[in-house]
């Protein structure tokens, strides 16, 4: 009897702390409407911050939900507004009046074309756009590195030396020319040119891609026009300083697919004798893997950039400031053999001296250098490494034929000495196997 009677007092107490729980929760209901022109937002979102109840507006703007309990926070959301958090105080009517975001009124967004600007509502087909911070988080080592990937109708193929100058398609094949028209703070240069310019220091790439937007430049238009914006000071505010590095580590995540020493050999033996000579290697167990060529000319290469800038201004005049340095490494023969170096400060500065005369002062110190290998050919250091013979051993063993870096592979060797030519002496080993 006595534990009938603690049971039941058990199930009461349970029963009365739910309800108390259910207690707390309270209804809230509402609208939610635009600010530009009040009228309702059907399908905005109303969430119950920290938890999982969550519920849609309906067509009219109109919402309802139940609250946990009173002080809980409604975060209410809409696909090109600005997100608004209320905290729920008492049950009953609340509304919400949201307002369009700033980067969702493209309207009103003004592009650069040409010497001029136009808004972006009128030539969005014709150009496309890169902003600071999405040069930011893509961290390039050159301009053109930033517009890979992000601009549609813009093809580019990269050389793979360090700081090379990448070929750029605009919507399609370009003429005889070849090469698009740049344009940075309205003076015309070149795609070589875009490799003395930090990209920390851009506050806009545009690309100009049909006849529309390209017409003021004519001719120099017709393989499409890059504009490059770099950044300036801003009046009446306090000076921003900003300082970003980086390091990291380069390398060959994936190579070639060749025969190791074994099966070389067995090839070299079945061709030898099908025509009717003698076999080069008797014993195939001997040979094992052998060398993997393209293992012994990649290497792991450093990337590391670093760059310092100082913004500002006052009534009567803005300043930018900006010093960066790179240093990156190739991956073929390691920093010593191919690399790219670049050291620049910049210095952006504006004088109002009357309400009509502007002082502006651009000057930029630059200095880079480079250095790198033979590539995209047969008989280059990458052709090399994938038909050279894997039998060569990596290190001469024949004492009187040791040359000045002791190595016997000519691979290594053109690294050293960009003059040796692999494949004759390829062809001359080939030789010696097959007619002895």
């Amino acid at each position: 009897m006595k534990c009938k009677i603690r049971f039941l007092l058990c199930v009461a107490f349970f029963l009365s702390l739910l309800g108390g729980v259910y207690a707390q929760s309270i209804n809230v209901n509402g609208k939610v409407t635009r600010k530009s022109n009040g009228e309702p937002l059907a399908g905005a979102s109303i969430t119950v911050k920290g938890s999982t109840a969550a519920t849609t507006t309906d067509q009219g703007g109109n919402y309802s939900i139940t609250v946990p309990q009173k002080g809980a926070i409604l975060v209410i959301t809409y696909s090109g507004m600005t997100p608004v958090q209320n905290v729920v105080t008492q049950a009953g009517v609340l509304n919400f009046v949201l307002e369009e975001s700033a980067s969702s009124t493209l309207a009103d967004v003004v592009v650069v074309v040409g010497y001029g600007t136009q808004k972006v509502t009128k030539v969005s087909g014709a150009v496309s756009t890169v902003k600071a911070a999405d040069i930011q988080k893509l961290n390039p080592v050159r301009v053109e590195e930033a517009l890979q990937g992000s601009v549609s109708g813009v093809n580019i193929i990269q050389s793979g030396s360090p700081g090379a100058s990448p070929t750029i398609f605009i919507r399609g094949i370009p003429d005889l020319s070849g090469k698009p028209t740049v344009i940075v703070d309205g003076v015309e240069q070149t795609t070589d040119d875009l490799n003395s310019i930090n990209p920390s220091e851009i506050e806009s790439v545009s690309v100009l891609k049909d006849a529309a937007a390209t017409a003021i430049y004519g001719v120099k238009g017709g393989n499409g026009v890059i504009v490059i914006t770099t950044k300036t000071g801003r009046k009446n505010q306090k000076t921003d300083i900003s300082l970003n590095s980086s390091y990291s580590i380069q390398q060959v995540i994936r190579t070639l697919p060749v025969l190791n020493a074994t099966e070389y050999g067995a090839m070299l033996n079945e061709g030898s004798t099908l025509s009717g000579g003698n076999i080069i290697f008797p014993d195939l167990s001997t040979l094992g893997v052998g060398t993997d060529w393209q293992k012994e000319v990649f290497s792991n290469a450093p990337l590391q950039t670093h760059n310092i800038s100082a913004r500002g201004g006052s009534d009567k005049m803005t300043y930018f400031l900006s010093g960066g340095y790179l240093q990156q490494g190739g991956i073929i023969g390691g920093y010593d053999k191919s690399r790219f170096n670049r050291l620049n400060f910049t210095a952006n500065l504006a004088f109002d001296l009357t309400s009509k005369l502007k002082f502006i002062v651009d000057a930029t110190y630059l200095n880079f250098n480079g250095r790198s290998v033979a590539e995209n050919a047969f008989n280059s250091i990458l052709g090399s490494a994938v038909n050279y013979d894997p039998t060569v051993s990596k290190y001469n063993t024949d004492a009187n034929s040791i040359g000045q870096y002791g190595y016997s592979n000519l691979i290594t060797r053109e690294i050293y000495n960009p003059l040796t030519k692999l494949e004759n002496t390829y062809n001359t080993n080939i030789g010696n196997k097959l007619y002895g």
